[in-house]
């Protein structure tokens, strides 16, 4: 029912139907609903085109819909020809599931890129028997039927796992929700009502990954939290400095007070790429009642709330100007407010000796107008957690988020900017890229912290009880006793160690000491399981809504169990 909801919702009528037993359910589905005006035509090729008639005569989508196996292969003349006039043909090919492919089943062929090079889009759907599913389907249909109103054709394939039995006792197609693209280049929404959705609403703005936006954007961005109530968040790899913002979501988001129902926003709008607090936020946000509208200009359907209604293929800039020259008043900024509260709230990390204070100590000593590119796993993640001057621009390669190419990636940056680069990586991704120091013309303005805690501490410290320490640190987070001091020096490049609080403080002034030229490279030694352990007692701190007594003893308690219970102590 979710496909002929949909269709229904997306204004498609006309139906042709090909004869069949695969798709019984959805023919009677379309029986039963008046909405539709159904077309039988027996030859699947001659349904087809007789689709691209109606198309052509009423300008608007038509759908074919046929039984599986060869008789969707039949589609294909039809669909190559929608391809070339631009119009919204819409194939729905029914299926067997894909678990039979090649095993001497019967009406059985590969229809999942049966039309790859002729149509828009191909979505493959699947039964749904849960709720990931539903959602799943419903992205899908609308993501091709979106595609098919913005000119040509579709192939929605559809496998059912089986089509006897089938009851119908629902009197009427569901609500679903619809997701509507907005191509705000070549076809003005109606930004009075998209105003007015925005009106006495709690709108959080969440703002990805990205160069520094322009000052006139900013501006923007500051007059659209006026006009609404709305409040920003976004995390360092934004390089978004403005008032009214939430910069410590991976701490906010961990706060009993920032879960009131009364905080939770009701429109989500999304600008820029990846965020470092994805799953704290898709946690945040999970059952609650709430709109996302996606601004972007690749215009994609990209879900990641689920939650979905709105896409805007657009800039930032224009989407902002255009929705505020829609309202032509100020918002009372309760939401906003009691949102900033909460966030200045929050209290700071433990500065102990140990990758969390290591990463604040630098950040803390970063010269103005410099770079920071910080590396993928922990520390990235670490790094949320301190304040950041403004002056600084932040990189990290978190379209992946894969550890390989973080210092290759610093060292092209350094090489083509007189900017002072500074790095923030962990041992595994130093060693996993370390041939990178060995690039010709190494460039003079680099500096490299390298955290050295003798493996991936990430990966180390949530295995189960019963996992050998020593297997876990061989097979699974490669435990190690290295240094990279040999590797450095022998490249000529300065290079400093330390292992203790005081010594790390010495070697963050000599990191960052810019009068003195040259790539240089301070490798300071910790312990994986009481960095992560200190880490996850931060958290605790804040779950628990504020900082208690004593907790940072417990934090060095919680580490010794830890490093004990692995057999490290």
């Amino acid at each position: 029912m979710e496909l002929a909801a949909l269709l229904k919702a997306h204004g498609v009528k006309d139906i042709v139907i090909s004869p069949g037993s695969r798709h019984y359910a959805f023919t009677r589905t379309f029986e039963n609903d008046q909405y539709f005006r159904l077309h039988s035509v027996v030859d699947e090729r001659s349904a087809a085109f007789f689709a691209l008639g109606l198309t052509q005569a009423t300008g608007e989508p038509t759908a074919t819909i046929c039984t599986s196996g060869t008789a969707a292969l039949n589609y294909g003349s039809a669909i190559a020809e929608a391809s070339a006039q631009k119009l919204p043909l819409i194939a729905i090919t029914t299926d067997r599931l894909p678990d039979f492919l090649g095993q001497m089943e019967d009406q059985m062929i590969d229809q999942r890129e049966l039309f790859d090079g002729f149509v828009r889009y191909t979505g493959n759907l699947r039964p749904i028997s849960n709720d990931r599913d539903r959602w799943y389907c419903n992205r899908v249909i609308n993501e091709g039927l979106v595609a098919a109103r913005e000119g040509g054709p579709v192939h929605l394939n559809v496998p059912i796992e089986s089509h006897s039995g089938v009851e119908f006792t629902v009197a009427q197609l569901p609500d679903v929700r619809v997701i509507a693209r907005h191509r705000i280049e070549s076809e003005e929404p109606d930004w009075a009502e998209l105003a007015k959705r925005l009106e006495h609403k709690r709108v959080l703005v969440v703002w990805g990954q990205g160069a520094r936006p322009s000052d006139h954007t900013i501006a923007r961005l500051s007059a659209f939290t006026e006009s609404f109530d709305a409040v920003v968040i976004s995390d360092h790899l934004a390089n978004l400095h403005i008032d009214r913002r939430i910069d410590n979501p991976l701490a906010f988001l961990r706060i009993p007070a920032a879960k009131h129902p009364e905080l939770k926003p009701e429109i989500v709008i999304s600008f820029g790429g990846n965020i470092v607090f994805k799953d704290e936020l898709k946690g945040y946000l999970h059952a609650s009642d709430h709109e996302h509208w996606r601004v972007d200009p690749d215009g994609a359907i990209a879900d990641p709330f689920r939650t979905l209604t709105d896409v805007f293929q657009s800039g930032p800039q224009v989407f902002l100007e255009r929705i505020v020259a829609a309202r032509d008043a100020s918002a009372d900024p309760s939401y906003r407010r009691r949102m900033l509260e909460v966030a200045n709230s929050i209290p700071a990390p433990s500065m102990e000796h140990g990758e969390l204070a290591v990463i604040g100590a630098l950040m803390r000593a970063l010269p103005h107008d410099s770079s920071l590119h910080i590396a993928n796993s922990a520390p990235i993640r670490m790094a949320q957690l301190h304040r950041i001057d403004p002056s600084i621009d932040v990189l990290c390669n978190r379209g992946v988020n894969g550890i390989d190419g973080c210092l290759s990636t610093a060292i092209g940056y350094a090489a083509a900017t007189a900017k002072p680069t500074f790095v923030i990586i962990g041992d595994l991704t130093f060693f996993y890229d370390m041939n990178s120091l060995w690039i010709r013309d190494l460039p003079d303005n680099l500096r490299i912290l390298l955290l050295n805690n003798g493996g991936g501490a990430v990966m180390h410290v949530p295995l189960p009880e019963s996992y050998s320490a020593t297997v876990a640190g061989r097979h699974v987070s490669a435990e190690h006793a290295m240094s990279a001091r040999g590797w450095v020096e022998s490249l000529g490049i300065d290079y400093s160690a330390a292992h203790t609080p005081d010594a790390t403080a010495a070697g963050i002034s000599w990191l960052t000491d810019l009068n003195e030229h040259g790539s240089r490279v301070l490798e300071v030694f910790s312990n994986k399981v009481a960095d992560i352990a200190q880490l996850r007692a931060y958290h605790s701190t804040l779950a628990g809504g504020g900082v208690r007594p004593g907790a940072y003893i417990r934090i060095r308690r919680l580490g010794g169990r830890v490093l004990r219970r692995l057999g490290l102590r």
